[in-house]
């Protein structure tokens, strides 16, 4: 008796994959599988509420520290432009003024500058003149170093400035003569909301708190969102980690300033005097945790349905798999007859497996012991290709089996089985694709290119290098200038070069011959090379004249310590043999932007640097940036 044909045009359409034996496999496939899922899911979840703490700790330890450095860095340039202004209000205070602008121009901190006489009484501000006859000395900051021998810096509490009638931190270092009398006080003033930028750089949620206090439990600075920083100049003495003796912790505790539980974690700093905190809410950790269960819940739901779908139609494809299996197996045999009667570096690779059938050529050119390969498989091709082509190599072939390219060509290198690189040109197309148009098998050659890629690499060393030093020569520091400058355009940085020569190369060269100065020149290469990063560049530009590209400079000064260091180095004597040879440098450098638009503009101006160097006694270092050419 025939079974009747359902009426449903969708029974009708999914055919075998509503029968009674798959249905019931895939019930028992589905049952294993949930319980597996599910289970996991409640194991993950369980773990969520230590892994909230656990995560909130590590937070806020990690940004004290963070923290910590930066209030670190901030507090050593205040206390380095003090010593600096001081030393010259001590050399001559009619300059004073030009100084302090001059650090204006470079400090990115708002900071304000004060001078008091021994008395107190104020002698400059740069916030202007002040009041008439304004004292200052009753306030701690300045009294304390008519009480306290020696030179140190102080911080104070926070305060309105009486100058600028602004929210400051003062920081003070006494004036004293050569006999150690006090003349003066010098101040920096600075906001505490500039300490609180790193507040708006920190996601611990809404009621996270950072502060900077000193260590006998002044609070300098303290912002959180609900209260903002109403609480400077309040004392914490009895806070845990003023009390603490180590320099660092953590504790949990509820704030006695707005009643929120947080977990602190603290950094002291004894150099200064000052201790940062930061602490998050202990329900906004446990507000990531409900997130992350709930994200936990909904990604059981998702893969329970995605493990449904893809076991029914795993269990119902089972029968076109095979035939595919059969036809492919018929494609393989029919490939390898054609592949032994190949030309020269044939190769067919089953798409669908991730190997490559080579032809006794393609063995050949690739050092194969095996006539298959794995090549689509991550780990095969990781193998095979040298590691600065795989990228290249992957995303071309990708194009290709994605239909972007009509074919796939690559240059690459190959390891060979002695460890060494062999350079090929592999070409090939997809020849087969399948029902949903999936790639199945690809067919090319490789070619051995070896041998071309070395005579290209001969001449483009015998264009860019210098033979006699192996350094970048003038054509090379030309291109790389280019490249520095646009980039320094773009990203707006500075770029440096240092040019400069050998003083007393040339009774070098005269009293011992042009070989002793050949070897002088590369020993010259190899010691100026080792005071210089790996970005930087050292090029031969002239027969004793040689020039250091430094592609990224904050300001003249990096330039210029490198050119001391470069200097130092060629003070030092030079050993060949049984000789000692002594010679110098004059060294000039300039700056991109400061100096011109382009690479020509620049070693022109670093040329006449140096030449400025000769004309003052040689042996020294000359900065003509601030001249402008072109």
């Amino acid at each position: 008796m025939p079974y009747p044909t359902s009426s449903n045009r969708l029974v009708a359409m999914l055919g075998g994959y509503v029968k009674r034996r798959v249905l019931r496999h895939l019930l028992l496939y589905l049952a294993l599988m949930l319980l597996v899922v599910w289970g996991l899911v409640a194991v993950e979840q369980a773990r969520f509420a230590e892994l909230a703490e656990t995560g909130g700790k590590s937070n806020v330890q990690n940004l004290s520290r963070a923290f910590s450095e930066e209030v670190k860095a901030t507090v050593g340039l205040i206390d380095l432009s003090l010593v600096q202004l001081r030393g010259t209000w001590q050399r001559d205070p009619a300059d004073f003024a030009q100084g302090v602008a001059e650090h204006a121009r470079h400090l990115r901190i708002p900071i304000h500058f004060t001078v008091t006489d021994a008395a107190g009484r104020l002698l400059y501000t740069n916030d202007g003149a002040g009041p008439p006859g304004l004292a200052l000395g009753e306030l701690p900051e300045f009294a304390i170093h008519r009480t306290q021998a020696g030179d140190r810096l102080y911080i104070g509490r926070p305060e309105k400035h009486r100058v600028s009638g602004q929210w400051s931190i003062q920081f003070t270092r006494p004036i004293r003569d050569a006999g150690g009398r006090l003349t003066g006080v010098i101040a920096a003033a600075v906001p505490p909301s500039y300490f609180l930028r790193f507040y708006d750089s920190i996601d611990l949620g809404p009621d996270a708190a950072v502060s900077l206090m000193r260590l006998d439990g002044t609070i300098i600075a303290r912002s959180s969102r609900p209260d903002g920083e109403h609480y400077m100049g309040i004392n914490m003495a009895q806070a845990p980690h003023i009390r603490a003796k180590g320099n660092s912790g953590m504790f949990r505790k509820v704030s006695i300033l707005d009643g929120i539980d947080r977990i602190f974690a603290w950094y002291k700093m004894p150099d200064y005097g000052l201790v940062v905190t930061v602490g998050q809410a202990v329900h906004d950790a446990e507000a990531r945790f409900n997130q992350q269960s709930a994200m936990m819940r909904n990604v059981g739901v998702v893969v329970s349905l995605v493990l449904g779908l893809l076991g029914w139609a795993a269990i119902g494809a089972a029968d076109r798999r095979r035939r595919a299996l059969r036809a492919l197996a018929a494609a393989e045999a029919r490939w390898k007859l054609a592949l032994n009667a190949a030309g020269d570096g044939v190769w067919d690779c089953d798409v669908t497996r991730g190997t490559a059938l080579l032809s006794p050529s393609a063995q050949r050119i690739l050092d194969s012991e095996h006539a298959t390969v794995s090549w689509f498989g991550s780990k095969g091709m990781a193998e095979l290709v040298h590691p600065d082509d795989i990228d290249a190599v992957r995303t071309t072939l990708r194009d290709h089996i994605d239909g972007i390219t009509p074919d796939y060509a690559m240059v690459h290198r190959i390891r060979m089985r002695d460890g060494s690189w062999r350079w090929i040109e592999a070409r090939g197309t997809v020849t087969e694709r399948g029902e949903r148009n999936e790639p199945l098998r690809m067919v090319g050659t490789f070619s051995n290119i070896d041998a071309r890629k070395q005579e290209e690499e001969r001449m483009r060393r015998m264009a860019h290098e210098d033979p006699l030093t192996k350094l970048p020569n003038r054509v090379l520091l030309d291109d790389r200038m280019r490249q520095a400058i646009r980039v320094a355009a773009r990203d707006g940085h500075k770029v440096g070069l240092i040019y400069f020569d050998l003083d007393k190369f040339k009774p070098v060269n005269d009293t011992y011959g042009h070989a002793v100065g050949d070897r002088l020149l590369c020993m010259v290469a190899e010691r100026v090379r080792g005071v210089l990063r790996e970005s930087d560049t050292l090029a031969r530009v002239g027969g004793d004249e040689f020039a250091v590209l430094l592609p990224r400079c904050a300001q003249a000064q990096d330039t210029e310590r490198v050119a001391a260091a470069i200097l130092a180095c060629l003070e030092q004597p030079f050993i060949d043999g049984p000789r000692e040879l002594h010679i110098s440098g004059s060294i000039g450098y300039a700056m991109y932007p400061d100096c011109g638009d382009d690479g020509e503009a620049l070693l022109h101006c670093a040329d006449l640097a140096m030449y400025d160097a000769k004309a003052h006694g040689r042996n020294r270092i000359s900065g003509s940036y601030r001249t402008r050419v072109g």
